[in-house]
């Protein structure tokens, strides 16, 4: 076989095992409730759900020991709607959780410092 196919179906192979892992991790990818609950169980509670709740592609989280206060945002009907949290008292984590369809929802939890 030449080195050029050779090369090709070294190159393909890489991008199909690169493709299924991808989708392997999007299939793997935690729900809401189970991400709320990891948080849970190393000491943070609850606080409030904002957005409405739906099927989950990714999420991200926002936390700072430093700030005086967390900004949580989400997006409802494409819409953009922030709250802040302040951290007098508590830690604030803020969830947010992406949707396929582009809108947003946030969990906002807190720990004593």
């Amino acid at each position: 076989m030449p080195e050029v196919f050779k090369q090709l179906r070294s190159k393909l192979v890489t991008k199909i095992l690169a493709s299924t892992a991808f989708c392997l991790l999007l299939a793997c990818a935690p729900s809401a409730p189970e991400v709320v609950k990891d948080w849970q169980d190393q000491g943070w509670s609850l606080v409030d759900v904002h957005g409405s709740e739906g099927t989950v592609e990714r999420y991200g989280k926002l936390m700072s020991k430093k700030a005086k206060g967390v900004e949580a945002s989400w997006i409802e009907n494409g819409k953009r709607i922030t709250k802040v949290y302040s951290q007098t008292n508590h830690f604030i984590l803020v969830l947010r959780f992406f949707k396929k369809n582009g809108d947003q929802f946030a969990v906002v939890m807190k720990k004593r410092k």
